[in-house]
């Protein structure tokens, strides 16, 4: 590194940082296409592209649900964010899902980048500038946040909310009322995106009680209810006629579900934690967290977080990202503060080199990687397909071969009025499902998923619907092979798509 551009980094780290954190988002931005779990396409993208389109996929709206209307349990503030960013663009005569898309891949990357620069503010309100420089490189280049950064999980939108909560917790040792009513802003709209940093909001105020100041923690409080009463409060006031309604149905539907969704050991968040930041250095980072309660105005809000989703037996890996970027904070610093004060440490320079090095080496072999990979190709691509197909009235979701037919994400055939059948039986009788739907409305498209047996599946459908002809084949991506690879659960189906002859 030449010397100028030395003394640059050192006198705007910061800008240098969101450079290199823009990039690779910018990259999956428009190279990582498609959706990384149901829940950041069917809860989000689904709901409010049919809502554009005149139409309500969930069936979430209350007048779309009869004589006996109940919440569904979801926040509408994202969703209904989707909602207003779709509307304006298709206004504009932007229509295609693939180019919405990217919109909103672009829109998200620029939002995230908030947690580079707030991580390295806080960062280096707690050490000094070498250490909060290579946390704010880590949280600029890990190689799952850009990734992740661009998608449309609740899970990952809120994180830039929870910092700069954060970042007004500790930008002096003993902040203001104004600071810590900020504070509870910030917090308050992240529990807006995902009710779930409920555990997370709590502990700022109760670190403020134990700490003797009740009128801090009151004005914290304040700024956390101000955005609830505002967004969620209002928005449900006006669909369900009450506050809250949405919060509540979600409370009491978690309450009755704490292991539909399987059962997890209390520990699997600690391992995913040691897993997700690279050993070795994931070592030092939970090491680091767990060594200092400083600063305890965010540390302890983190640790509630994590031992709450502990306890809790439903335990999916996407639960914990709300806090990944602020525990990797809080424990990288206080892990680089304890090693460079260790004697045992100094004396073996090398070998930290060593790790640091495979770190890295790892890191950015698996980035790019992850900031080109088309998630859920197969599936996007079929749909997107059939926008050139006339007359799809229905599609035959055909899964025999596994027996668990995925949802179609009809967002980009805009095909929101088509019949949809699952079917994944062997020797049920295809044709007699067919014919209780009327012809305009029976599916005439059929979705093989997978290429196990094909040929007698085809036949199969082919006694029920006529001889077929292929109209087109939509291949996985890079990423669902190697996770295919990796765990054969994971779906890797190659999707063929057919119709009857006409």
């Amino acid at each position: 590194m030449s010397a100028t551009l030395r003394r640059y980094v050192q006198e705007h780290p910061l800008a240098v940082l969101t450079a290199l954190a823009l990039l690779p988002r910018m990259v999956a931005a428009f190279f990582s296409g498609g959706y990384f779990a149901h829940d950041d396409h069917f809860l989000i993208i689904e709901a409010a592209g049919s809502w554009v389109d005149g139409h309500d996929y969930n069936n979430w709206l209350p007048w779309n649900q009869g004589e006996d209307p109940r919440p569904s349990g979801h926040s509408f503030v994202y969703v209904g964010l989707h909602y207003l960013l779709f509307s304006g663009l298709k206004a504009l005569g932007m229509t295609d899902p693939k180019a919405l898309m990217v919109v909103v891949r672009v829109l998200h990357a620029l939002w995230s980048l908030i947690v580079v620069r707030v991580g390295y503010r806080i960062a280096l309100r707690l050490c000094d500038r070498t250490i909060a420089w290579n946390t704010g490189l880590f949280l600029a280049l890990f190689y799952f946040m850009p990734f992740l950064a661009v998608r449309n999980l609740v899970e990952v939108a809120c994180i830039p909310f929870l910092m700069l909560g954060s970042w007004r917790l500790v930008r002096s040792t003993s902040p203001s009322l104004r600071e810590l009513f900020l504070a509870g802003l910030w917090i308050g709209l992240a529990m807006n995106i995902r009710f779930q940093t409920l555990f997370f909001a709590i502990g700022p105020g109760l670190a403020l009680l134990l700490q003797r100041r009740p009128a801090g923690a009151l004005a914290y409080g304040g700024g956390v209810l101000l955005p609830l009463a505002v967004f969620q409060g209002g928005i449900d006031l006006f669909l369900w006629g009450r506050p809250f309604a949405e919060l509540s149905e979600y409370v009491l539907y978690n309450l009755d579900n704490t292991t539909t969704y399987g059962v997890l050991p209390w520990y699997n968040y600690l391992l995913l934690l040691l897993g997700i930041y690279i050993p070795f250095l994931s070592l030092g980072v939970v090491f680091g967290f767990f060594r200092r309660t400083d600063p305890f105005l965010v540390w302890l809000p983190t640790v509630l977080f994590l031992a709450i989703h502990s306890y809790f037996p439903n335990k999916q890996e996407r639960f914990l990202l709300p806090i990944v970027p602020l525990f990797f904070v809080l424990g990288h610093v206080g892990w680089e503060t304890w090693r460079r004060s260790s004697a045992w440490w100094q004396q073996r320079t090398g070998l930290w080199r060593g790790i640091s090095t495979f770190v890295w080496t790892l890191n950015l072999l698996v980035l790019p990687v992850l900031c080109f990979s088309y998630s859920k190709r197969s599936r996007v691509e079929a749909l997107y397909a059939l926008r050139d197909v006339e007359d799809v009235r229905g599609l035959v979701m055909e899964d025999s071969a596994e027996g668990e037919a995925p949802m179609p994400p009809l967002f980009y055939g805009g095909l929101w009025t088509t019949t949809v059948v699952p079917w994944t039986s062997r020797d049920g009788d295809l044709a007699a499902e067919l014919a209780r739907y009327p012809s305009a409305i029976r599916p005439n498209v059929v979705l093989f998923f997978g290429t196990e047996d094909l040929v007698d599946r085809m036949a199969r459908v082919t006694v029920a619907m006529g001889p077929l002809e292929v109209i087109g084949v939509a291949e996985p991506g890079v990423l669902d092979r190697t996770v295919h690879w990796l765990n054969p659960v994971n779906r890797n189906e190659a999707i063929l798509i057919a119709r009857p002859k006409v």
